[in-house]
């Protein structure tokens, strides 16, 4: 427990004159799934080259299972580390059971060829990734899901104490990624193989590693768990694009949704845009207007709704109450304080209900415009109430009814 199963200290390698990596400096203990991420061109790849001996350093040192790797004989290195690479071809027509039975080379020679103990790794090797069925067709007749499968039979198959994959999922639909993590987590947790994955896909790194390392530049930049390593700060300095990051809550795991990479055009003058919503029905406008430079405020929204969350990513003031809460007179004023200067007030798509009419009191005695969102009336559960209150609203100023959000953000 706890032993260093691959250690790098001050590692450099690249290719020709061209330096990948620069310094990498960190170690992965047994049984941990460690997911390695980067943007393209920081070194994931080259990193997984290094260990499998494919590829000389230029500096620095890389131990596997307390060995030097440098000194291992290419079968020694594969008794303990098997590699799962993105896609395998083969240019002859072997069976998937010869496929899996190639994870058994390291332990035969000329001298010693497949025996009942092969055979029976092999067997239960094609078990473990229910490739068992299909084990007299031919490799190349396969889907990509199903070779991915069978790749991964022939790394248990070579019995390593370690499995460094390397984008494993990334030429699969979403059933077959699912279905390798999930086989990859399972050999992780029952057999404690130490895992180590290059991953393209942040969300499916955070799900199903333990432990994340980014890396930025050839070098470490950051190195914790899901939580630590994925907030704000590292993505977007990663991605080079504005983001979100949320709690996932089925997995309890950070996820990011990514928003843009282009910024939106920036309004000619900063105005003061209110908005009155709730549920998520304005989740996207907030963020619009956001990005387009304008002072957005929001109000009155129940904490834990998608407009309530897209105000905390943003940092967009807004008045909230606790959740599935009516609006009270004392939440409507603080609200009406809010909107005292704005030159819009903007009823987004939400359903009413009673517990938020409260929503729409004293609008009236308001310098700024009112745009009332059509579908609001299609959403109404007041009992004629909400058409009562706009009628009220009406007769002391115009409410402009608009259809979709990009009517209103056209005349702003």
């Amino acid at each position: 427990m706890n032993r260093e199963m691959l250690k790098f200290s001050h590692v450099a390698a690249g290719y020709g004159e061209r330096e990948v990596l620069k310094d990498i400096t960190m170690s992965v203990k047994e049984g941990e799934f460690v997911g390695l991420i980067g943007s393209n061109g920081t070194g994931k790849s080259t990193l997984i080259k290094c260990i499998s001996g494919l590829l000389p350093l230029k500096n620095g040192t890389i131990m596997i299972c307390g060995k030097e790797n440098s000194a291992l004989k290419n079968r020694e290195r594969a008794q303990m580390v098997a590699v799962v690479p993105q896609s395998y071809h083969v240019g002859y027509d072997f069976t998937v059971e010869d496929i899996v039975m190639m994870g058994r080379n390291p332990y035969l020679s000329l001298r010693k060829k497949e025996g009942t103990e092969d055979y029976a790794i092999v067997e239960e090797a094609m078990k473990a990734t229910n490739t068992e069925e299909f084990r007299d067709r031919l490799y190349n007749e396969l889907s990509g899901g199903e070779r991915q499968r069978v790749i991964l039979a022939r790394a248990i198959a070579q019995k390593p104490r370690i499995i460094l994959l390397d984008e494993p999922t990334s030429a699969l639909d979403i059933h077959h990624q699912i279905e390798v993590m999930e086989l990859i987590t399972r050999l992780n947790q029952e057999e404690y193989v130490t895992v180590l994955a290059v991953l393209h896909d942040i969300n499916m790194a955070s799900r199903f590693c333990q432990r994340i390392v980014m890396l930025q530049d050839g070098a470490v930049f950051a190195d914790g768990t899901p939580q630590e390593v994925i907030n704000h700060s590292n993505m977007e300095r990663m991605y080079q694009m504005k983001l979100m990051i949320r709690k996932n809550p089925l997995f309890h795991k950070p996820e990011i949704v990514p928003i843009r990479v282009m910024e939106e055009e920036k309004a000619a003058t900063r105005r003061h845009i209110h908005i009155i919503c709730g549920a998520d029905g304005a989740v996207k406008l907030i963020e619009e207007l956001d990005e387009r430079g304008y002072e957005v405020t929001v109000g009155v929204v129940n904490q834990g709704s998608g407009d309530w969350d897209i105000c905390q990513e943003l940092g967009v003031t807004c008045v909230e109450a606790e959740p599935f809460t009516p609006i009270t007179w004392e939440k409507q004023a603080e609200n009406l304080k809010l909107m005292e200067d704005a030159e819009v007030i903007l009823v987004a798509d939400v359903p009413f209900g009673q517990s938020n009419l409260m929503n729409l009191q004293g609008l009236e005695n308001l310098s700024g415009k009112i745009y009332f969102h059509k579908n609001a009336l299609s959403s109404d559960h007041t009992g004629g109430a909400l058409v009562k209150r706009l009628e009220e609203i009406g007769r002391v100023k115009k409410i402009t009814y608009f259809g979709d959000h990009d009517e209103v953000l056209r005349e702003l």
